[in-house]
């Protein structure tokens, strides 16, 4: 494998160096002086030709051993698993294996390469070599100063490596460049052709150097996972960075009581009170953290941190909060910040808190009611239709098609046959519905009670836009309360959890829901009122 990528590398190297000869021989009207003496015997024309075979032959060693290497890398993981006698620890395990064996072959190929680069470059130009060198400690002093130093540029580093690396290496190669120019103008340098080869060595020496560097980096943020591949006394255990910082060590007590009073004093535009209690306050939506923020005499706060895994649901709920419809039961919206490079929420109740919260659940069904009463600007609808598909753009065939699978009995399939009939009918009874905005996250859990009893949704990151009626539970006992609206808001709720359940693949429990929505439905003969309209 080693073997291989590195002649992978020096064909390419070569494939890529024979060209320029070939175009200086093209543009002169004999051998140039500054070819090796050798090619002096050699006719011009016969020499073109056999330069620009051994271009396409090197060309297509640089192909072979890539098709080589790639052959190996996957025969050589599965040799390695299979000794390791491992059950599957996770998913697409053989398609990492593979990938590390080839990258380790590469890490160990570019490290001989480079080393075969420099000596190269002290044969034929010292000074630019020893420049190259020289450039590569220094930048890796700096970087390993900087590591040690600053946490923060820790983090940037490891985030954007490979673009740093990019820019590094390149600035590398200019600086060669930079220097033989110089050289050529003004001070003693070498012949061309060797200045050629030295200024592709430089070139392909810094994009192998940075290739390499970025491998290792690889390796090691797999390290777990490949330890437990390849080693067969080494079990599995998820990868745990215990010195990286994430939203759990920014909420533990004696950290929420360094940075907490610093935002609030941001996000108020004063001094936080001394006073303030600082408590953990639980809710049912994992991976964010919220924290309760309490002042004597003042409303409470809640401070919303989240994972890097939410933040497009952190995103999500500020586009629906910093601009909230009138009368939507949320907390008061402060403002967004990122603490750490978190994403962190500021909301404040609109009302004192009870010391006791007591029984939310009461409040789940008051805030359903609520949300199909809030009337949407017309902006936030515009804005969400041209970014998301409403529920009547996502019914077709296939989903109805699907639920065949689990079909066992006639009346079933009649019942499929109906509704799919009754698709375009389906659709435009609830595009004409009012739309309204619903959210999974309406539990107990997830609401706060204010002391007048009124409740509050603290997440919102799950909010969307749907036909009234869309979201609420479907059981016998909770719907009377949503039919009160008449049937097409039950239709919306009905066709929600179709799709819900279609997408869990609960196929009989959706084919039971089948009868209940055909019912809703005008029938066949009956032309619906919206066919009406069109005529």
């Amino acid at each position: 494998m080693v073997f291989f990528t590195l002649v992978s590398q020096l064909s390419m190297l070569l494939a890529s160096f024979l060209p320029l000869k070939v175009i200086i021989l093209l543009g002169s009207d004999g051998i140039p002086r500054y070819f090796p003496p050798a090619f002096e015997q050699f006719d011009r024309d016969a020499l073109i030709v056999s330069l620009s075979a051994a271009t396409v032959a090197f060309y297509g060693l640089y192909l072979l051993a890539e098709r080589i290497v790639e052959f190996g890398g996957e025969r050589g993981s599965k040799t390695l698993l299979a000794r390791s006698r491992k059950m599957v620890l996770f998913e697409n395990q053989d398609e990492l294996a593979a990938r590390a064996y080839k990258r380790h072959a590469e890490v160990i190929a570019g490290g001989v390469f480079l080393m075969l680069v420099l000596a190269i470059l002290f044969w034929l130009y010292q000074s630019v070599a020893l420049l190259a060198a020289g450039y590569v400690f220094l930048v890796a002093v700096a970087l390993l100063s900087g590591l040690a130093v600053s946490p923060g540029f820790c983090t940037r580093l490891e985030e954007n490596l490979t673009g740093w690396m990019g820019v590094l290496s390149g600035i590398g190669f200019m600086v060669a460049f930079a220097y033989m120019v110089i050289d050529f103008l003004y001070l003693d340098p070498p012949g061309l052709i060797p200045a050629i080869i030295a200024l592709l060595l430089a070139r392909q020496g810094f994009n192998r150097l940075d290739s390499s560097v970025s491998g290792v980096v690889k390796q090691r943020s797999h390290k777990g996972k490949l330890d437990a591949l390849f080693f067969h006394s080494t079990a599995f255990i998820s990868d745990q960075d215990t010195k990286k910082e994430t939203i759990w060590t920014l909420l533990a007590p004696e950290s929420r009581q360094q940075w907490i009073p610093t935002l609030i004093s941001e996000m108020y535009g004063e001094p936080a009170s001394r006073d303030m209690d600082i408590q953990w306050w639980q809710t049912d939506v994992a991976n964010v953290g919220v924290l309760h923020c309490r002042t004597p005499g003042k409303p409470s706060i809640f401070v919303k941190l989240f994972a890097p895994k939410r933040s497009a649901y952190a995103l999500h709920e500020a586009t629906l909060l910093a601009a909230p419809p009138s009368g939507l039961p949320s907390p008061q919206w402060i403002g967004a910040t990122q603490v750490r490079g978190f994403h962190c929420h500021v909301l404040q109740a609109a009302e004192e808190l009870p010391a006791r919260q007591g029984d939310k659940a009461k409040g789940v069904e008051e805030i359903r009611q609520t949300l199909l009463q809030v009337p949407l600007p017309q902006s936030l609808l515009t804005r969400y239709q041209r970014s998301r598909p409403m529920l009547w753009q996502r019914l077709n065939d296939s989903m109805v098609e699907r639920l065949r699978i689990a079909a066992s009995d006639p009346n079933a399939l009649d019942a499929l046959g109906q509704l799919r009939d009754q698709l375009q009918d389906w659709r435009e009874q609830l595009a004409a519905l009012p739309p309204a905005i619903t959210t999974r996250d309406v539990r107990p859990g997830n609401i706060v009670m204010t002391e007048a009893g009124a409740p509050t949704l603290l997440h919102w990151g799950n909010w969307a836009i749907e036909p009234a009626g869309a979201g609420w539970p479907t059981k016998p006992e909770q719907l009377p309360t949503l039919e009160g609206h008449a049937d097409a808001p039950v239709l919306a709720a009905l066709s929600h959890e179709l799709e819900l359940l279609i997408e869990q693949q609960r196929f009989s429990s959706a084919i039971a829901l089948v009868p209940r929505l055909v019912g809703l439905l005008p029938r066949r003969s009956e032309p619906s009122s919206t066919e009406g309209t069109r005529e």
